[in-house]
């Protein structure tokens, strides 16, 4: 069915969006950017490459992930290419072992001296919100993965008379 790859985006930003609330710091002033960049010599932290046209340039990524709280901020955020940046699913030393076998543990060490100068702890919900507020943000997740369903109701009802029409003529 056109268009239905838009449900997966969807899902993804809408939780990011609502992952916010517990870790609102997502931006970064340039020169907390160009410091980070500079720890790794303007480079790709996986890769090692420069920003180039064939890999779209040099993008912040947070290690860990804005879907488990954590912030745009020094200490949990690397520079990455922008290839690397959207094919790291895993953990990053998971993806560095899998993705640069052979580079993969100097590279580990390389962030992991990184992370000891910049420690980090993502906000958790307990020390982020009140005992309301979280109630409150706990019943828009559950809203929203019900409307979720309703949309995927919607869509397969709709492509299953799609499909008997076409059928019919």
């Amino acid at each position: 069915m056109p268009g239905t790859r838009h449900f997966s985006r969807m899902q993804y930003h809408v939780s990011r969006g609502l992952r916010e609330v517990v870790a609102p710091r997502q931006t970064m002033p340039k020169v907390l950017w160009g410091h980070i960049k500079g720890e790794f010599g303007g480079r790709c932290a996986y890769c090692r490459q420069p920003a180039t046209k064939e890999n779209r340039g040099i993008v912040p990524d947070h290690l860990i992930p804005v879907t488990k709280f954590g912030e745009l901020v020094v200490g949990n955020t690397v520079p990455a290419c922008q290839d690397c940046n959207d094919t790291r699913e895993a953990d990053w030393r998971h993806f560095l072992r899998r993705r640069f076998p052979k580079h993969a543990e100097s590279r580990i060490r390389h962030i992991e001296c990184y992370l000891d100068r910049h420690p980090y702890r993502p906000p958790t919900l307990r020390a982020a919100l009140s005992s309301d507020q979280r109630r409150a943000y706990l019943r828009l997740l559950a809203d929203w993965r019900s409307l979720l369903k309703r949309a995927h109701r919607l869509r397969a009802a709709v492509a299953r008379r799609s499909r008997y029409h076409h059928d019919r003529l």
